[in-house]
């Protein structure tokens, strides 16, 4: 699953570079007529994701499928055959985006899905007996702090999404979480989910729902990313990377990644190559401690830094050479002692090229 978002962001990356024109139109245009807040994942990066999580032969969802960008690596990741069918669930606010959608999944060769259009966080369609209808994999890269989403109906929510509180109606970011989390399967689902930075440490209702995640131990995995991978917002994200089935290894404790210097620059935006890609789900898969690059933590580190998720608040820096002010002072004044000698050899030089007078 994480591997389905990390190569989704380089993929969309290479879209953006390769049909420039055609990306631009299009999100131009939805960002004019007020649309979602759309924040595009590159396709490598989405692919990678379903490679590492999204199960073979289970049940996927994005719950803000878009375009169903996410939902088609998450089908190639499962080989495209006869083991998707009836397994590839989304739901998109938009109609036109849902219509998309589901034309892009059949010219992919998705066959038996269902693409519901619809609000999800108001009105979630993918229903079991009433209640919430739970999946192996939930994938997603919802509008970032989206506002006016509906908290006072989420406060009562009748399906129990509210699980660890109700986020204000000024950012629906932790809205998302939670409905992914009463959507994943109760023994073995996962998740991962692309989220702006400020969900790792703002305070406040946010900070407390946060409180209550990390407790859980559903947190296996922690990503801040670069910023500038996405068209149209400078936002800095982070993937969130949640199970429901730890393996012992990793219960109640977190990895932090820092990939915020794991990118490649371009001229329009920065993207995460093949390489940036590898290097990256290397140390998710390693889950060790890597200098200035990935940590693991335990719940009760966390609970030492008041619950504050930032990256850059557990990843150890590497240790700067310190030098001896005796050293220090031996090398500047035998720099001057070569710098007042070159001085002195080229004024020679000079005199003896007859250029000035001794």
């Amino acid at each position: 699953m994480m591997e389905v978002v990390v190569r989704q962001m380089a993929l969309q990356s290479i879209f953006y570079k390769r049909k420039k024109r055609l990306s631009l139109s299009f999100h131009d245009r939805r960002k004019f007529m007020n649309q979602a807040v759309f924040t595009p994942l590159s396709t490598d990066f989405r692919r990678r994701a379903a490679y590492l999580h999204c199960i073979k032969d289970g049940t996927n969802i994005d719950p803000a499928c878009g375009t169903g960008g996410m939902l088609i690596e998450a089908i190639r990741n499962m080989n495209n055959d006869k083991s998707t069918y009836g397994k590839i669930f989304g739901q998109e606010k938009n109609l036109a985006t849902s219509a998309i959608a589901r034309m892009n999944l059949f010219l992919h060769g998705a066959r038996d899905f269902k693409v519901n259009q619809g609000d999800t966080l108001r009105s979630p369609l993918f229903l079991y007996r009433g209640e919430l209808q739970t999946f192996d994999c939930v994938i997603a890269n919802p509008p970032f702090s989206l506002k006016k989403w509906g908290a006072d109906q989420f406060a009562s929510d009748i399906y129990g999404r509210n699980l660890w509180g109700s986020p204000t109606d000024s950012s629906a970011d932790f809205a998302w979480l939670q409905h992914m989390v009463k959507s994943m399967d109760k023994k073995n689902g996962r998740c991962a989910v692309v989220l702006p930075q400020g969900v790792l440490f703002h305070s406040g209702r946010e900070g407390e729902i946060r409180k209550q995640l990390i407790e859980s131990d559903k947190l296996e995995c922690v990503i801040t990313l670069v910023s500038g991978l996405f068209y149209s917002t400078g936002v800095s994200a982070c993937i969130l990377i949640l199970n429901n089935n730890k393996s012992s290894k990793h219960k109640g404790k977190v990895c932090f990644i820092d990939a915020s210097n794991i990118y490649t620059a371009q001229r329009a935006q920065n993207i995460m190559t093949e390489k940036n890609i590898d290097e990256t789900f290397n140390l998710y898969q390693d889950y060790e401690d890597v200098i200035e690059k990935a940590k693991i933590a335990t719940i009760e580190d966390i609970r030492k830094k008041d619950y504050t998720l930032s990256v850059n608040s557990y990843i150890e820096k590497a240790p700067q050479e310190t030098i001896c002010p005796k050293e220090v002072k031996k090398a500047f004044f035998s720099a001057l002692d070569e710098a007042i000698a070159a001085e002195e050899k080229f004024k020679r030089l000079l005199v003896e090229g007859g250029y000035i007078s001794e």
